[in-house]
């Protein structure tokens, strides 16, 4: 188990990780898109340079073109070609034709540009000359002559080596200062990360510094991003808290209430044991199983006591019928052998469903009976209402529970002190351990309900349950 436990472990998503591949990845396409952008501009800054002066060229030879007795005549200007052979690495080429298409003078066998050129609209095009890729420019001129006139076109061309190392050296000027920026955005980026969960660190450190009985709020102060993870963590060390206080009480008064019994019967064992009257000896045994079933039942209801708290902790909630958990609590308290106790049961025709659990609200109800059958006397009369909106005390629609026992009732001052635990009526009878009510208070509130006590007129007390009900 531990093995995958740790490979489990291995594969957990880290944010820093996700931050930085994330954060790192962008980093890498804006330099990718830099450079392809560098790239681009480079090569047409190049051609922006070399057309200008490719453009230049051609013009100066079109001002050299002449008809003269209807014969083309060309001076060419050899300083226009020597502009474009600054480039040493560069060929260049020309041709001067008719629009009729005769070559007066160049390269004959230079590809034609895809359409002929409008006067003084020079037409620059990319074509492959004798093996390499080569960038023309052709322009025409309208001459005439004293008897004559027509169209010349010029056509100048230079390789593209020049300007290629022109593009790469601006791309890799570009691309050094793509780099260095990369590296700082990246370096940016770890040291952003880094202090951005710096405060989940010390938030870490300050909870594992702590003793495991510290459960205060986190009081240091985090970025409002983890505001609502802090709420949370105060929340829950809260409600862990409160549960950690209930359970140090449970336990420190379930020890009390149990070392009273057991001193008690060990005593009464100690007694038998050096007994040698029958007589005695069968009384010290009758007392011990007393104390015995004493005993079982305060264990029965500290162990319900400790259901309760750990159910109503859960709120494991859902829609239940309150008339069928009356029945099934009454089925399991009422005793189904010998006299049957009279019980009057009156329960609304209308609906009442409430949201909560259903084992804690039938243990409750089957608590409040078994009081009333143990402290009260019969007949028992037992009332299952509903009240609509605005009810005092629930604001909402409530099931209203009542159950009423014709016994001594209970005196003023007992009716709130016998909601604590193992805290019985001055008039209690024996043998009680004192947590029924508090066990039902703990579940009535859990869910979000009210119960009251009162004596009714002629003697008795009067259990009051309100719960919150779920209309349909």
């Amino acid at each position: 188990m531990a093995e995958p436990a740790r490979a489990a472990a291995g594969r957990r998503d880290s944010i820093r990780k996700t931050l930085l591949i994330y954060l790192g990845a962008l980093s890498l396409i804006g330099a990718a898109l830099l450079f392809l952008a560098a790239r681009s501009y480079g090569r047409a800054a190049a051609d922006r340079s070399y057309d200008h002066l490719l453009i230049s060229s051609a013009l100066s030879i079109a001002d050299s073109v002449a008809l003269v007795d209807g014969q083309w005549q060309v001076d060419l200007p050899y300083a226009a070609l020597d502009l474009l052979a600054m480039a040493p690495e560069d060929r260049v080429y020309y041709r001067v034709s008719s629009r009729e298409g005769p070559t007066i003078t160049g390269y004959a066998d230079l590809p034609a540009p895809p359409s002929l050129p409008r006067d003084g609209q020079p037409r620059v095009f990319d074509a492959l000359y004798r093996g390499e890729n080569t960038r023309f420019v052709a322009v025409s001129r309208w001459v005439a002559g004293p008897a004559s006139q027509g169209q010349a076109i010029v056509q100048v061309g230079q390789t593209r080596r020049a300007r290629e190392a022109l593009a790469d050296d601006m791309v890799l000027r570009a691309l050094v200062a793509i780099v260095v920026l990369s590296l700082a955005a990246l370096a940016l980026v770890w040291i952003g990360v880094y202090r951005a969960l710096r405060p989940l660190q010390r938030l870490e450190r300050e909870l594992s510094e702590r003793d495991p009985s510290d459960l205060r709020p986190v009081a240091r102060e985090v970025p409002a991003e983890l505001d609502q993870t802090v709420e949370s963590l105060n929340r829950f060390m809260a409600r862990l808290s409160a549960s950690n206080e209930t359970l140090r009480a449970f336990m420190g008064e379930a020890a009390h209430q149990m070392r009273t019994p057991l001193a008690a019967l060990r005593a009464q064992a100690q007694l038998a044991l050096d007994e040698d009257d029958p007589a005695e000896q069968r009384r010290s045994l009758e007392t011990i199983e007393r104390n015995a079933s004493h005993m079982s039942r305060l264990l029965n209801q500290l162990l319900s006591d400790a259901s309760a708290i750990h159910r109503a902790n859960l709120q494991q909630f859902e829609t239940v019928d309150l008339a069928e958990l009356l029945h099934q609590a009454i089925f399991e308290a009422v005793p189904q052998s010998g006299p049957r106790p009279e019980l009057r049961l009156a329960a609304t025709s209308e609906v009442a469903r409430v949201r909560g659990d259903a084992l804690l609200l039938r243990e409750a109800i089957k608590n409040l009976i078994d009081n009333a059958l143990k402290h009260g006397r019969a007949p028992l009369q037992i009332a299952l209402t509903t009240a609509g909106e605005g009810a005092a005390p629930l604001a909402g629609p409530t099931a209203v529970l009542t159950i009423a026992d014709h016994g001594p009732g209970i005196a003023p001052a007992d009716a709130q002190t016998v909601f604590e635990r193992f805290a019985r009526g001055r008039d209690a009878a024996a043998g009680g351990a004192g947590l029924g009510l508090a066990i039902v208070k703990r579940i009535v509130e859990a869910h979000g309900g009210t119960i009251d006590l009162s004596n009714r007129v002629g003697g008795g007390l009067v259990v009051t349950l309100r719960l919150p009900r779920v209309l349909v």
